[in-house]
């Protein structure tokens, strides 16, 4: 299902309308709840009974996954990358990791690998089976999701006035922008995807979202091939950084909108989009894909 905003945002030339992905009614929204209804459908069409993922501090994809695993009785593991000190004193994202009951490990990034292997094998050990989950929801379920999320977005655009030009979004892991991209390619819409970068550098931001559409094609045996668009002059310092500017615009959206956009994700986006449609003179129709980041916000 499809949550659209019900006011147009004119911006220059642009008409933007926003998709709702921070209301999406799963596991308190985002892009990363999305994601988790497909890996529950696949985890429970083949007999998974526990996850081992990894993350940041403050992860959404994590927090959906705790969530997930609370609902359905499954054990979870995170493997974290980042300071223990900070995930205990922060809230957001991290309180409700913990309330969830996930088990948490912390190491260094060069560590991650091997730590969630150390897990999997420790559960399978116990007799479970469980799932290895990429961060960022970065598997073929976390992808598909998006593929059929175009889907219910073309049916909504066939039953309305709505149509696009270009899609914006925030662009992390890159498999929710591969997802729209092979989804547009395969309900044969002619819409140019634009991620706006929220922690890579363009070069190897593109090479990963190409790689993972190419995974996607494989899936579905179709050979599209888009052209791949991520932007990296709106990092603002990398990631969960900000600047002035950035959390200027942010104030400004949320008065002018009554949404809410965080300064890591979703906020970091639309103000890439407001500068870009200024500097390169986007006019028409723009989608906005607001992926959520309520509780980076609310950290």
């Amino acid at each position: 299902m499809i949550v659209i905003h019900d006011k147009k945002i004119l911006i220059n030339d642009a008409i933007v309308t926003i998709v709702r992905d921070d209301l999406y009614p799963y596991l308190y929204g985002g892009n990363k709840a999305r994601k988790a209804t497909y890996y529950k459908s696949y985890m429970l069409e083949n007999g998974y009974d526990s996850i081992v993922t990894t993350g940041g501090i403050q992860s959404n994809h994590c927090r959906a996954m705790a969530l997930m695993c609370a609902e359905e009785g499954w054990k979870c593991h995170i493997v974290f990358h980042g300071s223990k000190e900070r995930f205990v004193n922060e809230n957001g994202n991290n309180r409700i990791t913990q309330l969830a009951g996930a088990s948490c490990q912390f190491v260094d990034v060069h560590e991650i690998a091997d730590a969630m292997d150390a897990a999997i094998s420790k559960y399978r050990e116990l007799g479970m089976n469980p799932l290895y989950i990429t961060g960022g929801g970065h598997d073929l379920p976390g992808g598909l999701a998006y593929v059929d999320a175009v889907s219910d977005l073309k049916e909504y655009m066939s039953s309305t006035d709505l149509t696009a030009d270009y899609i914006f979004l925030a662009s992390g892991t890159g498999s929710t922008q591969a997802g729209i991209i092979v989804g547009l390619e395969k309900n044969n819409l002619k819409v140019t995807t634009v991620g706006i970068s929220v922690a890579r550098k363009s070069s190897m931001a593109i090479k990963i979202v190409s790689s993972f559409c190419q995974n996607l094609r494989k899936h579905l045996d179709t050979n599209n091939q888009s052209e791949i668009h991520v932007l990296d002059d709106y990092l603002c310092g990398g990631y969960e950084f900000s600047s002035i500017q950035l959390d200027d615009s942010i104030q400004e959206i949320i008065r002018r909108t009554g949404i809410i956009f965080d300064s890591t994700y979703s906020g970091k986006a639309f103000y890439g989009m407001i500068l870009e449609i200024g500097k390169k003179k986007i006019s028409g129709n723009v989608i906005f894909w607001h992926t959520g980041g309520l509780f980076n916000f609310l950290k």
